[in-house]
């Protein structure tokens, strides 16, 4: 009797301490610049830099040779955390920049009762200002 309780006890703080990892990803985009000059990667960082880190999200510092990354708490309680990813990646052999936003959701809830869809509202804002800006156009990649 006091091994069974020994094992569930073990059992119990086990379930406690460990969490799960769930990823869901938005629509990935391709970023393609509006006219015929080659891309301007130093302009499109900066303009995503400046963007995202008045939308709230941190994000490292960027050079027009490496991918950009910003990440947004979205929910931060005790036992789950929730955060948003936004990255900028070059496209294959030199092509148009991919524009992918993640939600990370770490912690005691399980996946079965997360959400797999996610769309991220601060990536679309971010499309349209592109656009506006005449900087690029955001199409879904397939």
């Amino acid at each position: 009797m006091q091994m069974k309780i020994s094992n569930g006890l073990l059992l119990l703080a086990t379930l406690l301490v460990s969490g799960c990892t769930n990823v869901a990803g938005d629509v990935t985009r391709t970023l393609e610049p509006l006219s015929a000059d080659p891309f301007n990667r130093a302009a499109l960082f900066s303009s995503a830099n400046a963007f995202f880190t008045d939308a709230g999200y941190q994000c490292r510092s960027a050079s027009d040779t490496e991918d950009f990354r910003c990440r947004k708490d979205l929910r931060d309680i005790y036992i789950h955390q929730t955060h948003a990813v936004v990255e900028i990646f070059p496209g294959d052999d030199g092509g148009n920049p991919l524009l992918v936003t993640t939600r990370w959701d770490e912690g005691l809830i399980p996946g079965e009762f997360i959400s797999s869809q996610f769309s991220n509202p601060d990536v679309a804002a971010f499309c349209d200002y592109l656009a506006q800006a005449t900087l690029a156009v955001c199409r879904n990649a397939s």
